[in-house]
């Protein structure tokens, strides 16, 4: 009897151990008991309609390691962003993402910001970002705002940690972009700052075009799939309201901005990102055509990028397409894009491209040499094991 009353008792016990400890639920008795525990301060401010907030209170706040580090070092409160207090955050620290999750100090002095859903292993980073001055986004803010000219590393921190948590400071960002030459530009910290802002602000964002126009010093010091990257992440950011809504004349009013305000490269984002947005809104007649268009127009084009889009627009044929004569010109721009960049990637197109057009042992040997070279790379070839998973059935 007393060995199931000993386990009963310990239940309690266990579950709390694998939660983050929300126990308080008002911010003064919160700050008494960090100074007496010499911990910090930690809210998560959620909503009960928040997909996201709900699945960071299950999946990630849930988990042993972050429930430990959380116990450890912070007393914790949750806040909806509806309730008395809720209101008052959201309106003192301007907060419109959820969850938001707010750092502070033992006398209840913001000192970091970050939002929305993350790994437990991003979400340990968030607090250990919290504890280093040089990433504290309020400190920052601070040190930007009483110095006429900041330092241009803690102007970037700043713009990084800021963006990051999309919190957005416009007039730093344009004072950022001002001071930056190409020597800068060649350090990383002020590389990682210009991305995220990027990432965060879309296709029409000055620092977008920041990056367009000066993409030779870029590209020289950290590499065009860097840029790459960071322009898709931007391209997704002022897509997404165009493809909900369906908004053809929209999007075509932003493509042709982009032409005007910046020339030539301007024409390669229209190629690169038109024929996704006519896939997203399921018209691929017309999004096959604006790929045709594309390859007419690359031929004197970067053969990085052209190499790049040709890859792009094969792996979409291969996912949306059935029709062999077009599965046969995906094959020309996979092999084309294959001379540029021998990767596995390509390979696994170029695999799935096959098998669509029956050429199965062709694609088996295909995928068979995506998997050894995705081996060296260190990646994970999925497109290529599903290649043999499907020609072992049909066999």
């Amino acid at each position: 009897m007393w060995k199931t009353t000993l386990y009963i008792l310990l239940i309690p016990i266990l579950s709390v151990g694998q939660n983050i400890n929300f126990e308080i639920n008002d911010l003064h008795t919160a700050q008494k008991k960090a100074k007496k525990e010499q911990k910090g301060i930690f809210i998560d401010i959620h909503t009960n309609w928040c997909k996201n907030c709900e699945w960071m209170q299950e999946e990630v706040f849930k988990t042993k390691k972050v429930s430990s580090y959380y116990n450890n070092h912070y007393i914790n409160l949750s806040v909806d962003a509806e309730s008395k207090l809720g209101k008052t955050l959201v309106e003192k620290y301007n907060l419109s993402i959820y969850p938001s999750y707010l750092y502070l100090n033992q006398d209840a002095e913001a000192l970091h910001l970050a939002t929305g859903l993350k790994s437990k292993e991003e979400f340990i980073e968030a607090s250990k970002e919290a504890e280093d001055p040089n990433n504290q986004l309020f400190v920052l803010q601070k040190l930007v705002k009483n110095e006429k000219e900041p330092d241009i590393k803690i102007l970037s921190n700043y713009i990084y940690t800021t963006y990051n948590a999309a919190y957005e400071d416009e007039i730093m960002l344009s004072k950022f972009l001002g001071r930056l030459n190409d020597d800068l530009l060649k350090e990383e910290s002020i590389w990682r700052a210009l991305k995220e802002a990027t990432m965060h602000n879309g296709l029409h964002s000055e620092s977008l075009h920041y990056i367009v126009k000066h993409s030779n010093v870029i590209e020289s010091e950290h590499g065009i799939k860097d840029i790459i990257q960071t322009i898709n992440a931007a391209a997704s950011i002022s897509m997404q309201p165009y493809v909900e809504e369906k908004n053809i004349k929209g999007w075509e009013k932003l493509m042709s901005y982009l032409n005007t305000s910046l020339g030539k490269q301007g024409t390669t984002l229209n190629l690169a990102y038109n024929p996704t947005f006519y896939i997203n809104i399921q018209d691929f007649e017309t999004a096959y055509n604006k790929m045709s268009e594309g390859v007419k127009t690359l031929h004197d084009r970067d053969p990085e990028v052209r190499a790049y889009l040709y890859r792009n627009w094969a792996w979409d044929i291969y996912h949306y397409y059935d029709d062999q004569e077009k599965l046969s010109t995906a094959l020309e721009w996979v092999d084309n894009s294959l001379d540029v960049h021998y990767n596995s990637i390509n390979l696994e197109t170029k695999s799935g491209i096959l098998l669509k057009l029956k050429s199965y042992e062709k694609a088996k040997m295909t995928a068979l040499e995506a998997i050894e070279l995705a081996k060296k790379e260190k990646v994970h070839p999925t497109l290529a094991y599903s290649v043999l998973e499907k020609l072992n059935t049909t066999k």
